[in-house]
């Protein structure tokens, strides 16, 4: 089926306004054989291609408005997309410290599994600097990737949602703040999880980072995408 004016245009919106390459191949692909339909059953009725072609492209609409409302009711399909407000602003509020904690500890048992083997009694004592040292940078380590996991989870969904970038912004700041208070401290006997007036700048960054890293992804695929149907 070849490529027509109103086509492209619907495509290149649908990837302007951040639409899933999967789900927009699909949406144009349907919407392509819609309009195809209308120009035959106009055709039919004794009009050319081309006075064919012009009715299917007024009854579809301006193809940058049907683009617009097609993303509207993909967000509406999901309750992500619904409720945009709850669902990167509340949860991750709610959510954020629970996947936290779950992950860290599981990060932090598995690295104490490989060293020590589960046995508490080779666990250095507090004159053994160097060790010390290792736990405290296994804690930071686990800290930072716990943080990473939670983060893309929510920005995970926030692309499955078609959701505007914002809110994937929004999530990750939630994350940025949360894991800049919050702490885990290690010493050869003890262990213990708080919050810290303190911020911890590295792990309050990593979110960010992502943030930043998933916008020039985002924003790299579609410039390709584009040129890539082009030429």
């Amino acid at each position: 089926m070849p490529e027509t004016k109103f086509i492209k245009q619907l495509r290149r919106r649908l990837v302007e306004l951040g639409c899933p390459l999967k789900r927009m191949r699909r949406l144009v692909r349907e919407v392509a054989e819609h309009r195809e339909d209308l120009k035959q059953a106009a055709m039919t009725e004794g009009r050319s291609q081309a006075e064919a072609e012009a009715r299917a492209d007024a009854q579809l609409g301006n193809p940058l408005v049907l683009a617009e409302q097609t993303m509207v009711a993909l967000r509406q399909s999901s309750w992500w997309g619904r409720h945009p407000v709850i669902g990167f602003c509340v949860v991750p509020i709610l959510m954020a410290p629970v996947l936290w904690l779950l992950l860290f500890c599981l990060e932090l048992s598995l690295g104490f599994a490989l060293g020590y083997g589960w046995d508490l009694r080779k666990l250095p004592g507090p004159d053994n600097l160097a060790a010390v040292r290792h736990l405290t940078i296994t804690v930071v380590c686990a800290h930072c990737v716990a943080v990473a996991l939670v983060t893309l989870f929510f920005c995970w969904f926030a692309r499955q949602a078609a959701a505007a970038f914002k809110w994937t912004v929004t999530a990750c700041v939630i994350c940025s703040l949360y894991a800049s208070f919050s702490k885990g401290t290690i010493t050869p006997r003890s262990f213990q999880i708080a919050f810290s007036w303190s911020p911890d700048l590295v792990a309050g960054a990593v979110p960010l980072l992502i943030a930043g890293a998933i916008y020039f992804l985002l924003r790299r695929t579609a410039r390709h995408f584009l040129e890539k149907v082009a030429e």
